[in-house]
């Protein structure tokens, strides 16, 4: 099994006139996006299922993939790729849904934490800029400390 762990692309700052979960992607983050998405392709199969927090800058980030990508299957927001997610929602995911290729969008520092636990036993510390992609193969369904890391690939310039 393969899983890509995508950070949500750039979004509007935070501000007390917005709830967090309300912020959108800005006009260079939507950009951003579709560039990279396109960049992509050549080191992607099939995006069998997207899943994303749904917060609104990652649901427009999963949507923009699922676009460029042709991405068949419906995206699919679950509320445990809120911030403060965790390796374990995604096993949960993974082992719920008979596919190998999916992909997960969310936030920073959760992306970082997540790629940390599935490729070492040890702490990576890693900083994850938004629109970085992570691809992460698995023998069967995915462990913490078993995966390996294929890509990291950083925003386009």
């Amino acid at each position: 099994m393969n899983i890509y762990l995508v950070r949500h692309s750039e979004a509007e700052p935070t501000s007390q006139l917005k709830k967090d979960s309300e912020r959108e992607l800005t006009q260079v983050g939507t950009k951003l996006i579709e560039s990279a998405a396109t960049r992509w392709k050549p080191f992607i199969t099939n995006f069998e299922y997207i899943f994303t927090s749904p917060f609104k800058r990652a649901v427009q980030t999963a949507e923009i993939i699922a676009s460029v990508t042709g991405t068949k299957n419906e995206i699919i927001i679950d509320k445990s790729l809120s911030p403060g997610s965790n390796a374990e929602a995604i096993i949960l995911i993974s082992n719920t849904f008979e596919a190998d290729e999916i992909v997960f969008v969310g936030h920073q520092p959760d992306i970082s934490f997540i790629i940390s636990q599935f490729i070492s036993s040890y702490d990576v510390n890693l900083k994850i800029s938004p629109v970085t992609i992570c691809k992460i193969s698995f023998k069967g369904k995915p462990k913490p400390g078993k995966g390996k890391l294929e890509f990291l690939f950083p925003p386009p310039k």
